[in-house]
């Protein structure tokens, strides 16, 4: 199938979950993050959810890691529509926090992280293929800003669904995950992955 209608359906799929799968599927999600070794210090990049997409929940990620590793640097993202680019801000106390037009959680201001910085990012979609192959809202900000990022920086998707076999149409600018986390298991695409 293609990118478009993958997108459609499981947008529908992700759309009807009930508060109680949502709630028990978020709780999944976080038990197999958990039982990741995540650096100490090192700057993590979270989305933060889309509630009115049923996006999954990363706050109680970031509440994780605040607990568990209060030296790990935790860094949220602003878009720039006109241009579908992203900036990126450390998260400190007292960080202002907006929603903007498509429901997304941004921070207004704030300490800019370059992208070089980042040695993993949890990234925001519908669904992934057998070969880590992402369905997104077909927009392209997370292509744009994972081709700024190191080749060692790993990607970690996070998904209510399991893998589909295959998205027929990748192109060049698509770049495949790492890792991807589901309700039922942790899917691994590169043997290199630290965690």
């Amino acid at each position: 199938m293609d990118k478009a209608t993958i997108r459609e359906q499981y947008k529908k799929r992700r759309k009807a979950l009930s508060s109680t799968e949502l709630n028990d599927w978020n709780d999944a999600i976080l038990q197999h993050l958990r039982t990741l070794s995540w650096p100490a210090d090192g700057y993590l990049h979270v989305f933060l959810p889309i509630l009115r997409q049923n996006e999954p929940d990363t706050w109680r990620f970031i509440r994780f890691l605040q607990q568990e590793y209060p030296s790990a640097k935790v860094v949220l993202s602003r878009t720039n529509p006109s241009n579908f680019s992203m900036e990126h801000f450390l998260m400190r106390e007292g960080i202002v926090l907006q929603e903007n037009a498509w429901g997304i959680v941004e921070p207004v201001e704030g300490e800019r992280i370059a992208e070089s910085a980042l040695d993993f990012v949890l990234i925001p979609l519908l669904v992934a293929d057998s070969k880590g192959n992402r369905v997104g809202y077909g927009k392209g900000f997370y292509d744009r800003f994972l081709a700024q990022c190191r080749p060692d920086c790993v990607k970690i998707g996070i998904s209510y669904f399991d893998p589909i076999e295959k998205i027929d149409d990748i192109d060049a600018f698509d770049i495949p995950l790492d890792m991807l986390v589901t309700p039922k298991k942790i899917y691994r695409f590169s043997s290199s992955i630290p965690l």
